[in-house]
């Protein structure tokens, strides 16, 4: 089996490839939504985190604020770091585990893993698709998102920079035009990866 791994910048449509990848019959995990499970109360994970950061990133129903989160990890990269240490270990055991149980019946699996490079973990997959897009569209995202000018570029430098994603990448969607266009892109990257 094909596994897939989908990496790119924030806010460049990395979500938006996945949904097109599974309109053609490919299983794919999101390790954000994964995230989202892990930090719920009662999850050892969330209770990690909560522990970690303290009552000040907790709303009023006990759960996790992510916008209070993210504001205190993207001011100070040590904390991100730490929240990373927290969370990718959960996060990537359970995304093994998703595609362990695809088997071979799809010929394809795919999952989205914005950190990819990050984390070090290229070498587990079968091929890298990059989402990339210009920064002025990811800017404009993540305002629409509710980001501040400043959030949002603090967002983008905690990653690894996208040209160098896009170089270590088997393929690369560039989503700077229409959705129909990106869709095309992706188009060309499946029957690639099927041997058409």
């Amino acid at each position: 089996m094909v596994t897939l791994a989908i990496t790119g910048g924030i806010a460049c449509g990395k979500s938006l490839t996945a949904q097109f990848l599974s309109a053609r019959g490919i299983p794919v995990c999101d390790t954000d939504q994964v995230g989202h499970a892990l930090l719920k109360r009662g999850e050892p994970v969330g209770e990690a985190v909560a522990r970690e950061f303290g009552p000040s990133i907790l709303g009023s129903d006990g759960e996790i604020n992510r916008s209070e989160l993210g504001k205190q990890v993207f001011a100070a990269p040590g904390r991100l770091a730490r929240l990373n240490e927290l969370t990718h270990p959960a996060i990537m055991q359970h995304t093994r585990d998703w595609m362990a149980a695809q088997g071979g019946s799809t010929g394809i699996a795919a999952a989205v893993i914005p950190l990819l490079y990050e984390i070090g973990d290229e070498s587990q997959w079968t091929s890298v698709l990059c989402v990339a897009a210009p920064e002025e569209d990811q800017l404009k995202r993540l305002a629409e998102r509710g980001l501040t000018p400043d959030e949002a570029r603090a967002r983008i430098a905690s990653q690894l920079g996208l040209a160098v994603k896009m170089e270590r990448a088997d393929y690369v969607v560039y989503n700077c035009g229409s959705k129909t266009l990106l869709e095309e892109q992706v188009e060309h990257v499946v029957r690639s990866l099927r041997g058409e």
